[in-house]
């Protein structure tokens, strides 16, 4: 439900009419554990823009240009349009595996977007998708569930309860870490 109205708020956004990031919700912190497929606490350590074609595959990415030449304003979008990488030092994963002590998280650069903001130096809690949010405006139906993101990188929005550090819902996610979801 949430993805849908996220999917939707995208979609209006890539085709350049006006508006503002709506979400539905908010989920409780047991309903967002069992959707996001990474869960940590951890800090920021550095924040830079890229562009959206840099958040994929590159041997998908020739692919998907190739799929597009004929829409030079999604094939623009995806070669200049900024998109946050964030990188997290991890201090503590409440859910899903992380094979490094850092993590890549991509938001959108804008609310509007229902982007994240994140600060350096500063502690978040952070749920993630390995999917991306904009994905699916740039491959066709038989090709929306393709693998094309960089592996080990996750996509947070606002829509999540992705959030500064707090130890309540730290306390909460360490219980539902113990039960095992």
């Amino acid at each position: 439900m949430k993805f849908s109205i996220l999917l939707v708020v995208i979609t209006i956004g890539v085709a350049g009419h006006a508006f503002a990031c709506k979400c539905g919700g908010p989920w409780s912190v047991k309903e967002e554990f069992e959707d996001s497929e990474l869960i940590f606490h951890g800090k920021v350590i550095s924040k830079e823009l890229v562009t959206i074609q840099e958040t994929l595959k590159q041997d998908q990415l020739s692919s998907l240009k190739q799929k597009l030449k004929g829409d030079t304003e999604k094939l623009q979008f995806l070669e200049s349009h900024p998109i946050y990488e964030v990188k997290f030092e991890i201090i503590e994963t409440y859910k899903g595996a992380v094979i490094r002590d850092t993590v890549t998280i991509y938001t959108a650069t804008k609310s509007a977007s229902c982007g994240y903001k994140f600060d350096k130096d500063k502690a978040y809690i952070v749920y993630g998708t390995p999917l991306s949010d904009i994905r699916f405006m740039f491959l066709p139906d038989s090709d929306k569930y393709m693998t094309v993101e960089k592996e080990h990188t996750f996509w947070t929005n606002h829509c999540t309860r992705t959030t500064g550090y707090n130890k309540t819902e730290a306390a909460e996610l360490g219980k539902l870490k113990m039960k095992g979801g």
